[in-house]
């Protein structure tokens, strides 16, 4: 009988040898298997004979088109319900919403000065307000109160900042930015945190104060929102006109 459990789950890989695997420098400096990778190879087939989220034989089997990942059909299904996403490696299968509580975000240039490190164009900053509110189903505490807070992140007014801030206010629209929970920088519960998605919250300073110069922000940030289901083909959802 198959355990429907579609939020705790796991894959058994069992290798009883340390040397399974091992580097060979003259074969392009890949990885190859050594005597042991038969017995590997068999135990990963017994693996894919068994769905990921059930445990269990497949029934009807389906196997996700972008990762490869086999599941039943009906757990799968199921499990997208919840959360459009692969339960094995996270692929994105669809429009993931968040639970952000509301709030209002808001958009804005200024020519003043430039961000180090992306001169010479001006900057945008993004403000985001939450007021206090009370948790709902999709909070660790529902029914309880949560504090609110207010957060100002910059972006350089360049090419890329600005398809960066329209992905964020994508991401923000579908409620991914922020979550109710434990505060990282004070460790108080119950409170509107960040939600995996960096931001500058300073002009200047570096990475260790939270600021620019960073060269490899914008990158990053485009890996974070990609790995919540927000890259380039969503940015119809956010004109240039959002960026005032």
């Amino acid at each position: 009988m198959h355990n429907f459990n579609f939020f705790f789950f796991q894959l058994h890989i069992i290798m009883e040898e340390p040397e399974a695997m091992e580097v060979d420098d003259n074969t392009f400096n890949g990885i190859q298997h050594s005597q042991s990778a038969p017995q590997l190879q068999r135990v990963l087939s017994e693996e894919e004979k068994r769905c990921s989220i059930c445990l269990d034989d497949f029934i009807d089997k389906k196997i996700l088109d972008k990762c490869t990942h086999p599941f039943c059909k009906g757990c799968i299904e199921l499990h997208f319900t919840y959360k459009p996403t692969c339960p094995v490696c996270g692929t994105v299968y669809g429009k993931v919403i968040g639970t952000q509580p509301d709030g209002t975000m808001t958009i804005s240039r200024s020519k003043r000065r430039s961000l180090p490190g992306h001169e010479p164009h001006g900057y945008i900053s993004v403000s985001y307000d939450f007021p206090d509110g009370t948790q709902t189903d999709v909070h660790p505490k529902p029914g309880k109160p949560y504090y609110g807070t207010s957060r100002t992140g910059y972006l350089p007014d360049s090419p890329k900042g600005r398809i960066v801030t329209r992905l964020l206010k994508v991401a923000y629209d579908r409620r991914l930015v922020f979550t109710v929970g434990r505060s990282r920088t004070t460790g108080q519960d119950d409170c509107v945190t960040w939600n995996d998605v960096h931001h500058k919250t300073t002009l200047s300073g570096g990475p260790q104060n939270f600021g620019y110069p960073d060269p490899t922000y914008l990158d990053r940030v485009l890996e974070e929102l990609a790995a919540k289901g927000v890259t380039e083909a969503d940015l119809h959802e956010a004109p240039e006109s959002v960026i005032k």
